[in-house]
């Protein structure tokens, strides 16, 4: 039933990476806004191997409504909070001519920009104040290569494709605001997304991500104690997903992420000045972990619709909630 669905996913689809944004609002540590949990789903691994252009298009509602402390436990600091976070992405996609490994694989080329709106507030008596601006995020460039399908018993039955992204950071980005559209710093993002298919009706995909920060020069610094500069630490994550085939249109399924910060955010003091200890210190790496439902639509051959929504039912470090994410593919 999904034969004729992932031939048009091979010839003129592209499911490549996206810079979702997450509020920087964690609760002790410094990882960058554009960093894609989630935002890409089934069929990752598939994509297109002849030249040509995609648009893709990524709208996110993301509502917090808790800051989890280095135990998983609600941060006393943070009461009721609610950080309401609205996205548009947008992406354009450009796979060559070019190829290697004896034509399995196809050089392509991306870029990535998201616009932002957030409306941020804490209940009453909290001791902490919460500060956002709206505006234009980081820009994502990068390159890939992209794999032929592996096809047994006259059907695809494997996919893969390799990317490495870096972040760019010409978002809006203020050290005197909490939240920003931009990160203030500059971030390598390399991944590989595959998609096995163990019979026609069935697919499972999977991406996994590393992430590389390199040092905030001009990091938040409210009580002028003396930061001079600032570096998110190492991490990794996966995206998760599994679905089954309705009809050759729909696919209905679960789908999911799980974060892990891997190295210490740490700090540069100015000369003279006392270290202050950091919020949660030497612990205080993040770790999400969220799932739910989502599904797959193939309106035509040249529109296909991913809807996924999670739930974060553990975090640390990190705030918490649900994300609902529609993503749009339009190859031309």
């Amino acid at each position: 039933m999904t034969t004729k669905i992932f031939h048009k996913l091979a010839t003129g689809a592209l499911f490549l990476g996206a810079a979702l944004a997450l509020p920087a609002a964690h609760a002790g540590n410094l990882e960058p806004a554009g960093i894609n949990t989630g935002g890409t789903s089934f069929f990752d691994g598939f994509g297109a191997t002849k030249p040509g252009l995609a648009y893709l298009g990524y709208y996110q509602y993301q509502h917090y409504d808790r800051i989890d402390d280095n135990n998983g436990n609600e941060s006393p600091g943070f009461k009721s909070p609610s950080i309401d976070v609205f996205l548009m992405l947008n992406q354009l996609a450009y796979t060559t001519d070019k190829t290697f490994f004896g034509g399995d694989a196809h050089l392509g080329f991306t870029g990535l920009l998201p616009i932002l709106h957030f409306n941020t507030s804490f209940g009453a008596g909290s001791p902490t104040t919460l500060d956002s601006q709206d505006g234009v995020g980081d820009l994502t460039l990068g390159a890939y290569l992209q794999f032929n399908p592996v096809i047994s018993g006259g059907r695809p039955v494997y996919s893969q494709r390799v990317e490495f992204d870096v972040i760019v950071p010409t978002g809006q980005y203020s050290s005197n605001t909490d939240i920003n559209p931009g990160s203030g710093f500059w971030s390598l993002n390399p991944y590989w997304s595959g998609t096995w298919l163990p019979t026609p009706k069935t697919e499972i995909s999977w991406r996994l991500n590393y992430l590389y920060n390199l040092s905030n020069k001009n990091p938040r610094d409210p009580a002028h104690l003396g930061l001079t500069s600032s570096k998110a630490g190492q991490a990794m994550w996966v995206n998760f997903t599994g679905s089954y085939a309705l009809n050759p249109q729909l696919h209905v399924g679960l789908n999911g992420y799980y974060f892990q910060q891997l190295t210490n955010d740490s700090y540069d003091w100015k000369t003279g000045s006392t270290p202050v200890a950091m919020p949660y210190g030497d612990t205080g790496k993040a770790e999400v972990l969220a799932i739910g439902p989502g599904l797959y639509w193939q309106a035509n051959e040249r529109n296909m619709w991913f809807v996924n929504l999670y739930d974060q039912v553990q975090a640390k470090n990190h705030v918490r909630g649900t994300v609902l994410n529609v993503h749009w593919v339009h190859p031309f």
